[in-house]
């Protein structure tokens, strides 16, 4: 059990299959983690027990119960049946036990124990996030059962300590047990972050990462296809698993690696993944188990497996890795190869000497190229779907329909796709609609889209993306010949674009049953992707076309619009017309975002980016937005593409921008560089130097924010008519010189900003602001 994995999930408000099975294998009970056998809330005492806990693990930090699980024994017996309580009832017993509404949320899921699978109810007990809003706990707020020892009284307040539920009499004694529990959840973190292995197998020369999956379903020809490439041919070392995104090809491999593994026909196996995300029922998840990045990486790897202590240099490393696979009989899994930058590896395996007793199997979403044994791996068909989603159903505990018109809508949104599939269910099992589940994976907010196409659509060509989105307007699949017209390119123009598409399995060639010559086929699932790549695109078919003529005669730099935006063309020292153009359309974007149209905003900036793709202004006004959308990822994208462009007009900009995102990320020293970064640009800027200061105070460097607030007030001082922030200044600079003990120059400063708000009314509006500061200060 790791306290800051415990404290991570219940943040996150993980209630995952995956997240059930980590909390019965934790084997012992914390602050944050209760196991009980069963759970009765039938009578007084059971709600009032029920409520004491509750509130014990909201006031500290949050946390699961589980249910199924005998206390101080950890043995999994599992329940008959799912508990009698949704989470709206559950809450409807801890109000009339407390008085208090708290977050709790119940869910059922099938856990793994040894050969079987047990049922256990898992309830979240949400609380905030944020560490220094437990310092403020929820007390009893109604008496309940008062004349009974397990009574709850109004006023008291509970909180956990290491296994146990006990009454806190003071604030200082919950800051202490708060601050030792996130001590050790600290400390904990940092051990995992240096030692902690990321695979289920850790023995010998075996390293194997654990399945996604409970039990394999299907796919018997292509597991045996996979397996016969490894083994029959000596002169074929590396076999390429290929295919989209969420078709099952890492969980081919690993089938793979497990059944080498339990037949010994491998001295070693050594599996790797690059995979940077993960996908769940929540969205798109940064994989934490990545444990391949770079060759140097690998070959590391390898030597640490037998023991050997790699060399310094590159070359020399290499030699002593073909060494070993020239003398062990080794199977190397390297999964998402799409994701490595690192082209070095290919080069490495592919270059091998015949000698070599290695065999590798690569998974990627397109061909690597070069030699190597393809094996495509496609989507499931009728049969195969009905029968993971009589699997998939179990696991999760749903009864969902399985009658063959509703398998074949489950396949028609999926697309076949494993990934797509399970998110479905998961998406069912959250909403019990059927139709709902099914429309979520093709909307445009759908992570499976995202997580299935994203990475292959980055990798196309302009034309190969050109042609993928022009699909997406046809009602039947097109001839090559009608796609040709659609674009006004030559034949062999889009042939060869069709031959890219086909070759990284998103589209496929067939003829229909009635003749007309070959049509160009896609799933619907990747059309749903390709027709949201569309509308990014101005010239497709005679709707783009128009929707281009439509954005040209808009975006005329009409004389009055160009006077309009003068100051920011030229305090950003913006000259092009389409860069005048892109930042228009940034403008309209923020407009649009204010009033709430987040998806129309999204476009305007997605526009601004196609027209002026170099320009730091756009990019950095992008990045505003993605923050401005909570997708604090993609805005630090934006930024350091502003970043690459930046100017002496625009360096302040965006070097404020960066110091926004790195505060949203909570990265306190980037945002202190990036404010510093800042005004060097811009050292007249009193505003980013109050940031500046507030991040140097939320870093406990006082001394150092001091010397910040310093600069602005005596600029401010200086100033005929001072703004808010010489008050906003004075107030910092008094918070961190009594931080310091610095009482006397506080006092002062106290002093001259009464004397301030005497001489100027209009400052008025800080008043109440610096009379806190009295209070405080009494």
């Amino acid at each position: 059990m790791n306290l800051s994995v415990l404290e991570r999930m219940v943040q996150n408000g993980d209630l995952s299959l995956e997240a059930a099975q980590y909390l019965v294998e934790c084997r012992a009970e914390c602050e944050w983690l209760d196991f009980k056998q069963q759970l009765s809330l039938e009578d007084d005492k059971g709600i009032a027990d029920f409520t004491r806990d509750v509130l014990a693990m909201k006031n500290t930090g949050g946390g699961y119960l589980v249910i199924g699980v005998e206390d101080k024994t950890w043995n999994i017996l599992g329940l008959a049946a799912d508990l009698p309580y949704d989470g709206k009832l559950l809450r409807d017993k801890v109000r009339k036990g407390s008085g208090l509404d708290l977050d709790l949320d119940i869910v059922h899921h099938l856990v793994r124990v040894d050969n079987e699978r047990r049922m256990v109810a898992i309830i979240l007990v949400r609380s905030s996030r944020r560490r220094r809003k437990r310092r403020t706990p929820s007390l009893v707020k109604s008496d309940f059962c008062v004349r009974e020892k397990y009574g709850l009284r109004r006023g008291e307040i509970y909180a956990r300590r290491g296994d146990s539920t006990i009454r806190v009499d003071s604030s200082e004694m919950l800051s202490s047990l708060l601050d030792d529990l996130e001590d050790r959840a600290d400390s904990q973190g940092a051990e995992a972050a240096q030692s902690s292995g990321p695979f289920a197998i850790d023995a010998g020369l075996f390293r194997l990462q654990s399945p996604d999956y409970q039990l394999f379903v299907g796919r018997s020809t292509l597991r045996r296809s996979v397996v016969d490439a490894v083994m029959k041919d000596p002169r074929i070392w590396i076999i390429n698993i290929h295919g989209p995104g969420g078709v099952g090809k890492s969980a081919i491999a690993t089938w793979t690696a497990y059944h080498f593994y339990e037949n010994a026909a491998f001295e070693s196996i050594i599996q790797l993944t690059a995979k940077e995300t993960t996908l769940t029922d929540g969205g798109i998840r940064r994989n934490h188990g990545r444990t391949l990045h770079s060759l140097d990486d690998l070959l590391d790897r390898i030597c640490s497996v037998f023991e050997e202590e790699p060399p310094e240099a590159l070359d020399a490393k290499k030699q002593v890795v073909t060494e070993i696979l020239s003398a062990w009989s080794c199977l190397l899994v390297l999964d998402n190869m799409e994701t490595v930058t690192d082209g070095r590896i290919m080069d490495f395996v592919q270059t091998l000497p015949p000698e070599t007793k290695a065999k590798v199997i690569l998974t990627s979403r397109h061909r690597t190229g070069g030699w190597e044994f393809p094996i495509t791996v496609s989507e499931l068909d009728l049969a195969e779907t009905k029968e993971f989603i009589g699997q998939k159903s179990i696991e999760l505990s749903i009864s969902v329909p399985q009658d063959d018109q509703a398998v074949a809508k489950f396949w028609r949104a999926s697309g076949g796709l494993p990934l797509a599939l399970q998110w479905s269910l998961g998406q069912y099992r959250k909403s019990r609609s059927l139709s709902g589940a099914l429309s979520a994976v093709g909307s445009r907010s759908s992570p499976v889209l995202e997580f299935s196409f994203r990475n292959i659509w980055n990798l196309l060509s302009p034309d190969g993306k050109t042609v993928l989105a022009v699909l997406s307007i046809f009602d039947d699949p097109p001839a090559i010949s009608l796609i040709t017209m659609s674009l006004e390119w030559s034949f062999e123009r889009v042939e060869s674009a069709v031959s890219e598409l086909a070759e990284v399995t998103l589209v496929s060639r067939t003829s229909p049953p009635g003749g007309g010559g070959e049509v160009v086929l896609a799933l619907p699932i990747t059309l749903s992707f390709s027709r949201y790549q569309l509308k990014d695109m101005g010239d497709l078919e005679v709707r783009a076309r128009r929707a281009v003529q439509r954005y040209t005669q808009q975006m005329e730099l009409r004389v009055w619009e160009a006077e309009r935006f003068a100051n920011i063309f030229t305090r950003y020292q913006i000259t092009s017309d389409n860069e005048k153009r892109a930042a228009i359309l940034c403008r309209r974007g923020e407009s649009e975002t204010f009033s709430g149209d987040l998806e129309k905003a999204g476009d305007s900036f997605g526009q601004a980016r196609a027209l002026s793709p170099n320009s730091s202004y756009v990019f950095a006004m992008s990045a505003n937005f993605e923050l401005a959308a909570k997708r604090i990822g993609q805005a630090q994208k934006f930024v350091q593409v502003a970043l690459k462009y930046v100017t002496k007009s625009t360096g302040s900009m965006v070097w404020g921008v960066q110091a926004r995102v790195y505060d949203a990320e909570r990265n306190r020293n980037g945002q202190i560089h990036a404010l510093r970064k800042a005004l060097q640009y811009s050292p007249g800027d009193n505003v980013l130097r109050h940031q500046l200061g507030v991040a140097l105070s939320r870093s406990r460097e006082s001394a150092e924010a001091v010397v910040e607030f310093t600069k602005i007030v005596d600029s401010e001082l200086a100033a005929e008519l001072p703004s808010e922030t010489l008050l906003m200044a004075l107030k910092t600079r008094i918070i961190n010189l009594r931080r310091l003990g610095r009482d006397d120059e506080a006092n002062e400063d106290l002093a001259l900003a009464h004397q301030i708000l005497a001489k100027f009314p209009h400052l008025q509006g800080q008043a109440d602001h610096i009379n806190e500061l009295d209070l405080k200060g009494d």
